[in-house]
């Protein structure tokens, strides 16, 4: 058990959105389930149309927990060694690594379905494991170390870029999406695009926590007690979706368990140390919603969240 309270995270956690807060306008779900994602000590994926804050977003995150940043901007020209980096040997036979953007705490890449598919798989023992081999040496990614990949939908959807392997796509263990704000909110954005983009690129800005802070407060989500009856609820809600005769390919332990941490996670956010049947159902959509494959006859009028909705929709909540 660790020597602090809940008390001590709750501020933490606060200080981290409220400064993303400062950059991100519109629904705030979205800045909740990436920072849970970071707590929840798992990887996470954005999607969105042409213009909607993804970029944006990741770098505010970046920014709001200090810490090392990488962006590479994903093309059909990324090699392995881009990512992981590489190891040169001396005249000696002497080995000298040269790691990677990979190695930062925050990695941003952009636009990763543009990405050739042995770069990808080049990602998954980094996702998974935290580790990297290179040639025969493993090296431990830092902690806390959280990859922010951005995919455009919009591109996608017309089929100028291809879409990812679902063995990829189980490595995130939220998808968040956004979507363009309204008048009133882009309205802000326009008169404040100057002192947004000051405060991403400006060196001078001092993050509002300490690496420190953020790993005592990703400890904190491991304790977040979940009772029996909500691990049934939310199995009882993944077994609802794999039965649905809409759902092509049933979603995977991994996914099951993403959901389980996002929820603890979640719960730390809105200020409380258990789980609530509230958390599975807000953290179901970002936890499962890349993980469901709608059957070809179906996808014309179904979408993932509609499977996730009449889900819950069915269960019943325990009481």
């Amino acid at each position: 058990m660790s020597s602090y309270k809940p008390s001590d995270v709750f501020p933490v956690i606060k200080r981290i959105i409220d400064f993303i807060r400062q950059i991100i306008v519109g629904d705030p779900q979205p800045i909740f389930v990436i920072t849970a994602t970071l707590l929840a000590e798992g990887h996470v994926l954005i999607t969105g149309p042409i213009g909607s804050g993804k970029t944006t977003l990741a770098r505010s995150v970046a920014k709001a927990i200090g810490g090392t940043f990488s962006r590479v901007q994903m093309s059909n020209e990324t090699l392995p060694s881009d990512l992981l980096g590489f190891v040169v040997y001396t005249r000696e036979g002497i080995a000298n690594i040269v790691k990677g953007s990979i190695f930062a705490n925050v990695v941003l890449l952009d636009d990763i379905n543009n990405a050739p598919p042995r770069t990808l798989s080049a990602l998954l023992q980094a996702m998974q494991e935290g580790k990297v081999s290179l040639d025969g040496n493993v090296l431990e990614l830092p902690k806390p170390h959280l990859i922010i990949a951005t995919m455009n939908t919009t591109e996608a959807e017309l089929g100028f870029m291809p879409e990812l392997s679902l063995v990829f796509l189980d490595r995130f263990m939220s998808n968040v999406q956004t979507m363009y704000v309204g008048k009133d909110e882009e309205k802000q954005v326009i008169k404040n695009s100057y002192m947004i983009e000051d405060m991403l690129t400006t060196s001078k800005l001092v993050s509002p926590v300490s690496l420190s802070e953020l790993l005592m407060a990703m400890s904190a989500v491991r304790e977040v007690y979940v009772d029996d009856a909500i691990t049934d609820y939310l199995l009882n809600l993944v077994y609802e979706i794999r039965r649905d005769n809409r759902v092509m390919v049933p979603i995977s332990t991994r996914g099951v368990i993403s959901l389980y941490r996002l929820s603890q996670a979640y719960a730390l956010i809105n200020g409380r140390s258990y789980v609530v049947p509230d958390d599975i159902k807000a953290m179901a959509y970002p936890a499962l919603s890349h993980r469901i494959v709608i059957k070809p006859e179906f996808r014309d009028v179904i979408r993932p969240a509609d499977v996730i909705r009449d889900a819950i929709n069915r269960v019943p909540v325990p009481r």
